[in-house]
């Protein structure tokens, strides 16, 4: 990896010299960001992250826990409880991203799923809201009051696509792969007028069409397709908006 300074929308970022939509760091007016790191903060009480808003749904005999990782470059671990629709919405705290002109985003997230075809998975940018994807009777994205631009795998299927929500509706969709029990790489690049999204380093697609008007935050939604627990280990998650 090589890294190399460079402007973007008037601040000092540093990003990836051969892959530049990876922004590692910003320094600037108008910048806010967040990388996970090892040890990452979580209350003394009850285990949980602070710098997140996390909503649990468990009905097995285990528990729904996002915990500091004990595997080496693995910073975050995410697990479901025992029981079909199990998981967590988890949200960084701070709607602190714009999909608007004047506006650049870059988010990206490396993970490692236990499973690759029976659970829900969603990575990317939404409105703050305590259920991005069903969790009662059946599995999908929430009908109502969605809003953002992420990536999604649908329970019982191993495709990973790309969807764009405005006021609850969907506007945009592309199909970019299969997910795997490996790591994997998903980026979002924004630059003031349209997305570009990457699997594992390869450009997708881009859209400049209808964009959600929100203000956004990064966000990790797991849930488990069946009765069984689901991991999710993060390796990275990396966020930079400036504007």
């Amino acid at each position: 990896m090589a890294v190399k300074a460079d402007s973007k929308n008037g601040a000092t970022v540093w990003l990836d010299s051969e892959y530049p939509w990876k922004v590692y760091d910003a320094m600037g007016d108008g910048v806010r960001k967040y990388s996970l790191q090892p040890g990452f903060p979580c209350d003394d009480t009850t285990g949980d992250p602070t710098q997140f808003d996390m909503t649990v749904v468990e009905g097995g005999t285990g528990n729904t826990t996002v915990v500091n990782g004990t595997n080496i470059g693995y910073p975050m671990l995410i697990t479901t409880d025992d029981a079909e629709y199990d998981g967590v919405n988890l949200q960084l705290k701070g709607e602190q991203a714009k999909l608007a002109s004047g506006q650049t985003v870059n988010l990206r997230g490396v993970f490692k799923l236990s499973e690759d075809t029976q659970n829900d998975f969603l990575f990317g940018l939404a409105e703050t809201k305590s259920d991005l994807l069903k969790y009662e009777t059946e599995h999908g994205i929430t009908a109502t009051n969605v809003e953002g631009a992420f990536f999604y795998k649908a329970d019982g299927a191993k495709t990973i696509k790309f969807k764009v929500y405005k006021d609850g509706s969907e506007v945009f969709t592309v199909d970019c792969g299969d997910a795997t029990k490996v790591d994997q790489e998903y980026a979002i690049d924004f630059d003031g007028a349209k997305i570009t999204i990457y699997l594992d380093n390869v450009k997708i697609a881009e859209f400049a069409g209808t964009l959600p008007n929100g203000e956004l935050t990064p966000s990790i939604n797991l849930r488990a397709g069946s009765a069984a627990a689901n991991t999710c280990a993060v390796k990275v998650l990396d966020f930079v908006a400036i504007g």
